[in-house]
């Protein structure tokens, strides 16, 4: 697996990204794992999403459809935003089995940084006391993943306040900073979640794991 983390890019650029990352798998090559945040934005799953669009363009933030499962949700500073560009066929892996496997790799994240959080199949998302820390939305074409996760480390939670996150009302959101004993920042997550992933997906067919830049480089 190729894991690139490109820094903070506008929502567009990342889609970009990630669509040329998947072409690449589909010709064969190895799966790829982007990590990075976004300037701020909400962004709409395939069923939609009640958003405050008044609210948040006070805020400045705009609002993406996507052919993502899910509803609405926010991306921004501070939030580290996953996208495993993954063959679920050269896996051999269902979707479900994926979704649960990346909702049980934010339960790590959150581990270590000292916030018990439960993976929630019902809800997609991570835990922690009720709080939401983190969502899954994917979208799968041709057996391969685009999209991915989210995970709230120390961001600005006024943009979910104009949105119906993941469709429930009554959802509070929360961000690791406010659960931990000790406040993370996202390089430090995002090194974890780098090594996460290269030690719950070790390359198929030999290929070796990686990391890297923004191109992504294999070691």
């Amino acid at each position: 697996m190729i894991v690139a983390a490109p820094g903070r890019l506008s929502y567009a650029a990342g889609l970009a990204l990630q669509l040329a990352a998947r072409e690449r798998v589909l010709a064969g090559g190895p799966d790829e794992l982007l990590l990075l945040e976004h300037d701020p934005v909400v962004t709409l799953g395939r069923r939609g999403g009640a958003v405050d669009r008044a609210a948040l363009a006070r805020l400045c933030v705009p609002v993406v459809a996507t052919d993502r499962g899910g509803l609405a949700t926010w991306h921004g500073p501070g939030q580290l935003t996953g996208y495993p560009i993954v063959d679920l066929r050269r896996r051999h892996l269902s979707v479900g089995e994926f979704v649960a496997t990346l909702g049980h790799l934010l339960e790590a994240l959150c581990a270590a940084s000292g916030v018990v959080a439960t993976w929630d199949a019902a809800r997609p998302g991570v835990y922690a006391g009720g709080r939401k820390l983190g969502s899954i939305g994917l979208h799968v074409h041709r057996g391969v993943t685009t999209h991915g996760f989210a995970l709230n480390v120390d961001c600005d939670l006024a943009g979910f306040a104009a949105i119906t996150p993941c469709g429930a009302t009554d959802l509070a959101m929360s961000t690791l900073a406010r659960e931990a004993p000790v406040a993370p920042t996202v390089p430090q997550v995002l090194e974890a979640a780098r090594r996460a992933f290269l030690a719950a997906w070790p390359a198929p067919g030999g290929d070796r794991a990686g990391h890297g830049s923004a191109q992504g480089q294999r070691e």
